[in-house]
């Protein structure tokens, strides 16, 4: 009873501990976005950058712990009407040609509850550097049809786009024709990545090696019958000719 007592406690000690080690994921870009929108005049304008790199980590045994490196391609703005997306990357506005990037860097993480945190870090955008908190929710992990695992995020927060010296259309009191304040909504798909650093895919794992086919027992020697002795020919011949 003790025995198997001990053998249970290991057992569960040691799935804890797998559970427990931090994972790793590289953002799916292709199921990733960073949405904006901002005030006109009195309406909305949103749209969403589609080209989103990076990696992200994360310790389910401390929340309180994790990393993330993101870069957005500014070129890959869309907001539904090209002529503004065409202007928005001008020098009024982004200057897509001489910061062709925003990029930003965590420096610390706080939970807030379960699935759910503050991510502090440095954002990069325009040639400015600022410091963000950006409040964040784990929505969930799977298993994908093609054998990859899947971590999906999502983030919001509010920047100043003045705070990066981007002031066309706004005036000194932070009105004109297009606000201040900047709404941003990540939406993150992560694929978790293996010990070697690259995506973990169950189903191109290699399956272990069959065990070798049990060999047939040799059978043991049966020993060769004992060889008469012949009578010599010339033994039998002197019986019969003397």
């Amino acid at each position: 009873m003790k025995k198997q007592t001990l053998a249970g406690l290991i057992l569960v000690a040691t799935s804890l501990g797998a559970w427990a080690a931090p994972e790793s994921y590289k953002i799916d870009d292709a199921h990733s976005f960073a949405n904006w929108g901002i005030r006109h005049i009195v309406g909305r304008t949103t749209g969403t950058f589609t080209d989103i790199k990076g990696t992200l980590m994360l310790d389910p045994a401390n929340p309180n712990t994790g990393s993330a490196d993101v870069t957005i391609n500014v070129l890959s703005i869309d907001s539904g009407h090209r002529e503004r997306d065409i202007h928005v990357l001008t020098g009024d506005f982004l200057d897509g040609n001489k910061y062709p990037n925003m990029h930003f860097v965590s420096t610390g993480f706080r939970s807030t509850g379960k699935d759910a945190g503050v991510m502090t870090g440095q954002l990069t955008l325009h040639g400015a550097t600022r410091s963000v908190d950006i409040p964040y929710k784990i929505l969930g992990f799977a298993a994908d049809p093609w054998g990859n695992q899947r971590a999906a995020f999502e983030g919001k927060f509010t920047l100043n786009r003045a705070d990066y010296g981007i002031t066309k259309f706004l005036d000194s009191s932070g009105g004109g024709l297009l606000g201040n304040e900047v709404e941003i909504t990540l939406l993150v798909e992560g694929l978790k990545l293996g010990p070697d650093g690259q995506v973990l895919n169950i189903k191109t794992q290699p399956a272990p090696a069959p065990a070798p086919a049990a060999q047939p027992k040799a059978q043991p020697a049966q020993p060769e019958p004992a060889k008469k002795d012949k009578p010599d020919l010339k033994d039998l011949l002197k019986g019969i000719l003397n």
